[in-house]
């Protein structure tokens, strides 16, 4: 069925003979002024009169519509009050019964979103777990509006993070031998302090910093004497973060690593060297950005070791060899935003088909209240810490209720909190995480949303119970003016899952969902569903099973689950 815009879109093409998109309507700010409005600059242009002149014209050819209540003109705008009938008919028949409402047509076109990215000997702090619930979500959102998505994980376990970790390693060895007996968390938090005691030595005693160099020397060309334990520690790491992709409900299809690439890179560059796209300089080799209006930056250093710069030629390389894709979508922090002009630009000298197709989706730093995070100090707020409090809180909502399943319904209920709260605010905002905030379940938060599925499933439930008494096939009192608006706001949703699939911002649905949430506590407020009779029940019922379908749809594709009680 097509939508109330399509609709109307198609009578005034038909009224002036021209052709009118759908999506040139808007929504007026308050609902006495309408159920859609009508910008009528363009069509006035093309029919080279005034707009308030069309305005006029527009209403009066369109007043004996069936679907049109009532036309009325404000200035160069035409508000339209659409009929009760034809919304119930929307509701019904699209929303309600529709699987796909909401999603968008097949694409054909393949885009890969590469986000998590973890440096393995690390820790994974909130700043990691911010680009995973984004790239998870972007992914969804980029799949419902109809395209082939590849989730891919560049993942970097070579380099000198590792070299700091393997010197802290070697001077932390009885802990070391200790700590293999362990369990991956106590592994992996060893590896965090490792790596800390690495990189102050680094920075303060030259010698270490010595060492640290001829680390990295070593791993590049896979040494004897430390292999086994870079591989071990290795594995211990991605063991770890597959462990943390499970917990947060994220997938991927394909695992990239530096060291499957830095060969590569380091061989392109020196190709490309010759052809004139890098020059030498002081003992590495750069590429001059400053030709193209942006900085120069090594590509390989004056030890004769690609950097990550290098390495992610290559990497653009193999993807598009494996993928072909559309676009590249990076979801990486905004302080790369300039490193991500260079790279992309010397690709494009390298391999011109992928201009325009490589997108770095920068996202703002995420803090608590003592702001930026840091692994070289070992001052980090680790992702799974974060987890693990929010679980907490939750625990002592969870209990309190009468859930038949407590332990999946806190696990449910803290990730929409953590996941929320991460993607309500824009992508390219900074943000300070509110652990009290996140979990409020009357406020802007994942779980008040939860709640008010749960809510409306206790409401069904309740109708389902009811003994089935044959009604009247008597008319159906008027709308309620919060039932229409409820109605209204879920015929938006398709708007909005495109707007958040073109701009890649999943706020826009966090925030379409908070204020859907608020309409339908509003109707609730007004508007009896137990209480009411006949057609007016059977109607509001279908609302607030329409809500439910959208909310849950909506949530999904935030990288939340429903739960079905509170």
């Amino acid at each position: 069925m097509k939508s109330i815009q399509a609709q109307l879109s198609k009578i005034i093409s038909k009224a002036f003979d021209v052709n009118v998109s759908e999506k040139e309507f808007t929504i007026p700010p308050k609902m006495e002024m309408g159920d859609f409005a009508f910008p009528c600059f363009e069509l006035a242009k093309e029919l080279k009169k005034s707009p308030v002149e069309i305005a006029t014209i527009l209403a009066e050819k369109v007043k004996n519509e069936e679907l049109i209540v009532k036309a009325q003109v404000a200035g160069p705008y035409v508000n339209f009050y659409i009929n009760e009938k034809s919304l119930i008919e929307y509701l019904e028949k699209e929303v309600l019964k529709n699987k796909k409402f909401g999603q968008g047509e097949k694409q054909n076109k393949k885009y890969v979103v590469e986000f998590a990215c973890p440096n393995t000997h690390k820790a994974f702090h909130i700043g990691h777990l911010r680009n995973i619930i984004t790239g998870e979500s972007v992914s969804r959102i980029l799949d419902n509006a109809g395209y082939d998505v590849v989730r891919a994980n560049y993942q970097g376990d070579v380099g000198m993070h590792i070299a700091k970790a393997l010197w802290g390693i070697n001077h932390l060895k009885e802990e070391y031998q200790e700590v293999k007996k362990a369990s991956v968390d106590d592994k992996v938090k060893f590896l965090g302090k490792a790596y800390a005691v690495g990189a102050q030595a680094y920075e303060t005693d030259e010698s270490a910093k010595k060492e640290i160099h001829e680390n990295n020397e070593k791993i590049y060309s896979k040494a004897a004497d430390i292999e086994d334990v870079y591989s071990e520690t290795r594995k211990w790491s991605l063991e770890y973060f597959d462990n943390i992709y499970k917990r947060i409900d994220t997938f991927f299809d394909r695992f990239y690593f530096e060291s499957e690439i830095f060969s590569r890179g380091k061989n392109l560059v020196e190709e490309y060297l010759e052809k004139g796209v890098f020059k030498k300089s002081e003992g590495a080799i750069i590429f001059e950005g400053e030709k193209f209006g942006l900085h120069s930056r090594v590509f390989i250093n004056s030890k004769g070791l690609p950097t990550y710069e290098a390495k992610d030629l290559a990497l653009a390389e193999l993807q598009f060899k494996e993928y072909n894709p559309e676009k590249i979508i990076h979801v990486v922090g905004k302080e790369q935003i300039e490193y991500f002009k260079v790279i992309f630009c010397a690709l494009e000298q390298i391999l011109p088909a992928t201009k325009d197709k490589e997108y770095h989706l920068a996202y703002g730093w995420v803090a608590l209240k003592h702001g930026k995070m840091s692994s070289r100090t070992g001052k980090v707020v680790l992702g799974e810490w974060l987890l693990d409090e929010i679980e907490t809180k939750i625990s002592g909502i969870v209990e309190k209720s009468e859930v038949a399943d407590k332990e999946t319904t806190k696990q449910r209920v803290a990730l929409a909190a953590v996941k929320y709260a991460m993607l309500k605010v824009g992508i390219k905002v900074d943000m300070s995480f509110d652990i009290d905030e996140s979990v409020n379940i009357s406020g802007d938060s994942g779980p008040y949303l939860l709640y008010i599925g749960a809510r409306i499933n206790s409401i069904l439930k309740k109708v389902s119970l009811e003994k089935k008494v044959k009604q009247k096939d008597e008319e159906t009192s008027a709308l309620h003016l919060t039932e229409r608006k409820v109605i209204l706001s879920l015929l938006k949703f398709p708007e909005i899952t495109n707007k958040a699939a073109v701009e890649l911002d999943p706020s826009q649905i966090a925030k379409y969902l908070f204020d859907l949430a608020q309409d339908f506590n509003n109707f609730y407020t007004e508007c009896s569903v137990l209480n009411a009779e006949g057609q007016t029940k059977k109607i509001r019922v279908e609302l607030i099973t329409a809500v439910n379908k959208v909310m849950a749809k909506g949530l999904n594709l935030l990288g939340i689950e429903a739960v079905e009680e509170m």
